[in-house]
């Protein structure tokens, strides 16, 4: 079985494919080191949401949930959500195509002025500070591409 893809290069989700995607049900800290190295940053197009919503979800593992990727749109057809993944890989600072190389990560920014804790007795962390904190399970960088 192998991972088919869009027009755009970007990774579908099938009834024939589900198995190599990220799974839906465990911690982020308890994947695999391997799945977090193909899947980390790597938005897909989800064919299976259409059950579930009537649309064509675009999903990716970032660490905005803990237990599963995230949706980040719905479309109409799987041609709009290919062109819409590929936006947003081309204009984000984390996310990546399939085949580039995995790098540890995340967007932390937005939480430094979350919690009163963290602004707290505690004082205010740097976002390198944060990121090693809540993403200490994340796997090194490796200087070759991920196989799947």
């Amino acid at each position: 079985m192998e991972i088919e893809f869009t027009e755009c290069d970007i990774p579908i989700r099938n009834e024939r494919t589900q198995a190599l995607f990220p799974r839906s049900d465990i911690m982020n800290e308890e994947r695999t080191h391997e799945e977090l190295r193909c899947w980390w940053n790597v938005p897909f197009v989800d064919e299976l949401s259409y059950v579930e919503t009537g649309q064509i979800g675009v999903y990716v593992l970032d660490g905005a949930t803990w237990d599963c990727p995230r949706r980040i749109s719905e479309h109409q057809d799987v041609s709009e959500a290919s062109a819409a993944a590929s936006f947003y890989i081309r204009h984000s600072p984390i996310f990546r195509f399939f085949d580039e190389p995995y790098k540890p990560v995340a967007k932390v920014g937005h939480l430094l002025e979350m919690s009163s804790l963290i602004n707290g007795k505690l004082g205010r962390p740097t976002e390198q500070e944060l990121f090693d904190t809540m993403f200490s399970w994340l796997p090194e960088e490796v200087n070759q591409p991920v196989e799947q």
